[in-house]
């Protein structure tokens, strides 16, 4: 069995059928549930035609829309064994076995590959029960466009991709905008002639697995913002279009909303991270010995003079729509939770859950390298997971 149709269970099922191997795909919702239901209109991948080969052959530099993508997953599913609209509430281990039940059945597998993902459960903050219940609320799962929302303005809270991305949409739509910041680091589109991903890509950045980091706790820092089609993004480039920056927010007391930290702080962290990003590319040219251009000046770096506003008022600031892009965690309270550590992400031997090599899970942040949780990095996992199954299966047809 595999569990979920996403761009990773589809990689996984296709290999499985060119390796021989029975088995079927359960998807909760339908084909790229996620990429159809999660995502807003404009939204497209910020990563480029080159490092996603696993949705098909695609032009290099094109950036899929959210209807492309899901339209690419949807055609490498076809003639592939996947029964939509089937959730799986619970697996079990039976002796050898392991046992899935849904709404109107068990089934029982020798293996299953776990392919839906660490992003496919809203994430709200407490903070959000307490907004005044005149004012719109939603997290940006139900986000579409700025022309679905009421009159006024719109507070963005969470200072990620999804948020940046967002407040970008928002104010592009000419809509008045606030944004929540927080410590998320700056990933600039281009260095040095060429895209800042192909040097990391050539770098080896992309490939370094967790045992290869200083600080192991480094592959928890949020993922950098990277805007979609070769552009920047970041909080002086959201500034000059007219996005009015805020602190980490703090509280919440109806409409009045509390923020802490200096967002030139959160700024100048931004700058160093994007720096540290470029040092890698410096670094590797300068050991390769390539003959690249010189550093052009980077139009996304601050300093940016914020004025501090600790306070706002949202109803005084004709503040009408709150969208939590408060992020997306793992919805795999269905494994036992033997499997699963504190972050409720599974705890792993290689591709396999610890104590259970049946259990094979594709798509997991760090899962082998940096790359695992993106489609770039699939291919790889996707590999290995089926060389997981087809190992296992041989271990039991083995003779006794």
């Amino acid at each position: 069995m595999v569990v979920g149709a996403g761009a990773a269970g589809v990689a996984a099922s296709r290999a499985l059928t060119e390796a021989g191997v029975e088995h079927v795909v359960l998807e909760r919702g339908g084909v790229a549930h996620a990429w159809a239901t999660q995502r807003w209109d404009s939204f497209r991948l910020n990563t480029p035609g080159w490092m996603n080969p696993v949705l098909g052959t695609l032009e290099p530099h094109d950036y899929s829309t959210r209807e492309e993508t899901v339209a690419l997953v949807q055609r490498q599913a076809e003639g592939l064994p996947v029964r939509t609209r089937t959730r799986v509430s619970a697996l079990t281990a039976q002796g050898g076995t392991l046992v899935l039940r849904t709404a109107d059945d068990e089934l029982r597998a020798r293996t299953v590959i776990v392919a839906s993902g660490a992003k496919n459960r809203a994430l709200l903050p407490d903070h959000a029960a307490y907004l005044s219940p005149h004012l719109t609320s939603m997290h940006v799962a139900e986000y579409r466009c700025a022309a679905d929302l009421s009159d006024g303005g719109v507070l963005v809270v969470g200072g990620g991709q999804s948020g940046a991305q967002v407040a970008d949409d928002l104010v592009r739509a000419g809509r008045r905008v606030w944004f929540s910041t927080s410590r998320v680091g700056r990933y600039p589109s281009h260095y040095r002639g060429r895209e800042l991903l192909a040097w990391h890509v050539d770098a080896g950045w992309w490939a370094q697995g967790a045992d290869q980091l200083g600080d192991p706790d480094a592959r928890w820092l949020p993922t950098p913002l990277l805007a979609s089609n070769g552009r920047d993004i970041g909080l002086p480039a959201l500034a000059r279009m007219g996005v009015r920056l805020l602190g980490r927010l703090a509280s919440v007391d109806g409409s009045r909303l509390d923020f802490t930290g200096d967002v030139s702080d959160v700024i100048s962290y931004a700058d160093e991270v994007a720096h540290g990003l470029q040092r890698i590319v410096d670094d590797y040219i300068s050991a390769a010995g390539i003959d690249a251009p010189p550093a052009a000046g980077d139009d996304g770096r601050g300093p940016l003079e914020v004025p501090p506003c600790p306070t706002l008022d949202l109803d005084d600031a004709a503040i009408s729509t709150v969208v939590w892009c408060t992020g997306f965690g793992p919805d795999l309270s269905w494994l036992p939770e033997s499997v699963l550590g504190s972050r409720g992400l599974p705890l792993l031997a290689g591709p396999a859950a610890v104590g259970l090599p049946n259990l094979i899970f594709v798509g997991m942040p760090w899962q082998s390298t940096r790359a695992s949780a993106i489609l770039y990095g699939m291919p790889l996992d996707v590999q290995r997971a089926v060389a997981a199954v087809t190992a296992q299966l041989s271990v039991r047809a083995a003779p006794s």
